[in-house]
């Protein structure tokens, strides 16, 4: 397998530099959890220059070894041990440099978190979750985060045989625990002007998720919202935390994802299903959004 995990960088092109040994190979992954995505293996990243997430990332030492890492910081590098069963923790958003002493392979978990999924989990609420403010943190660990990792990454060797939504239950609990050990404390937020109503805002999500394979466009929802387009548009980033357009294309590349593993559909079936105009405009979306192809993804699977 392919490692994936880390996946991409949306800000800018930068730098991750690959451990040279051939023993650098994922022997989990989970591709197609809505939100989340899980890796398994031995370490195939020396080093990272400058890169941003816009995933929340959680990477575990799986290893029987401590592993040192050095993060750069405003000072310089600062060394940072991570004994087995301990990881780390990077909000999305927040840039980040580091490198790992005498690379080479251990055993690692890695798992992203799309920030609105995460907001949603931990809220135990799919219609309207506050933020969730989290900081960059050393040490995530305890017997509850360690019996939860160990458990998403068997499910995922597995190939989710036990379903989504046991997916779902470990990711919330796995969610609390992080918010625990790496919850920023934020100022109280005014009350929010101007933003979906609540009942407005499930039906206008609904509507979306109902129809990932249509060209929604601003005017159908804000029409459904009962409100102009342009105040449409800016309540649902209110409320939601990105644009209309942002959040459907999610929708419609998870599906994507998903159609992926149906025997025998062709890219471009899987392309027109979820809306996309071709294969080519899926395939550059879908690179951009997972770090890989659909059609690299597939026959990584297949192996």
């Amino acid at each position: 397998m392919r490692c994936v995990v880390p996946l991409f960088d949306r800000r800018a092109p930068r730098r991750i530099v690959a451990v040279r040994d051939d023993r650098s190979v994922a022997i989990a992954q989970a591709l197609d959890w809505p939100g989340v995505l899980l890796e398994a293996g031995q370490n195939d990243v020396a080093e990272v220059d400058d890169v941003t997430f816009a995933h929340h990332y959680i990477g575990l030492n799986a290893d029987r070894s401590p592993v040192t890492i050095e993060i750069k910081e405003q000072n310089g590098y600062r060394p940072v041990t991570l004994p087995p069963g301990v990881g780390w923790m990077n909000p999305a958003g927040q840039p980040f440099s580091l490198r790992v002493r005498s690379a080479g392979p251990h055993a690692y978990v890695r798992i992203s978190i799309d920030p609105l999924r995460f907001d949603r989990l931990v809220s135990g609420s799919g219609d309207y979750a506050t933020p969730v403010a989290l900081r960059r943190t050393f040490g995530i660990g305890g017997p509850q985060v360690r019996h939860l990792v160990s458990a998403l990454a068997e499910e995922a060797k597995a190939g989710t045989p036990s379903g989504l939504a046991f997916v779902d239950t470990l990711t919330s609990a796995l969610g609390i625990q992080i918010m625990k050990q790496a919850g920023a404390a934020a100022p109280i937020p005014a009350p929010a002007r101007g933003g979906l109503a609540p009942a407005v805002r499930r039906r206008v999500l609904e509507l979306m998720d109902a129809s990932t394979a249509a060209h929604l466009t601003i005017d159908v929802l804000a029409r459904e919202a009962g409100l102009s387009p342009a105040h449409f548009a800016r309540a649902f980033k209110e409320s939601v935390g990105r644009a209309p357009h942002q959040h459907l294309l999610t929708l419609r590349l998870d599906r994507a994802r998903r159609l992926l593993d149906v025997p025998g559909a062709a890219l471009s079936d899987v392309a027109l299903q979820t809306g996309f105009a071709d294969q080519a405009h899926f395939t550059r979306f879908f690179k951009r959004q997972f770090g890989i192809t659909p059609g690299s993804l597939r026959r990584l699977r297949a192996r």
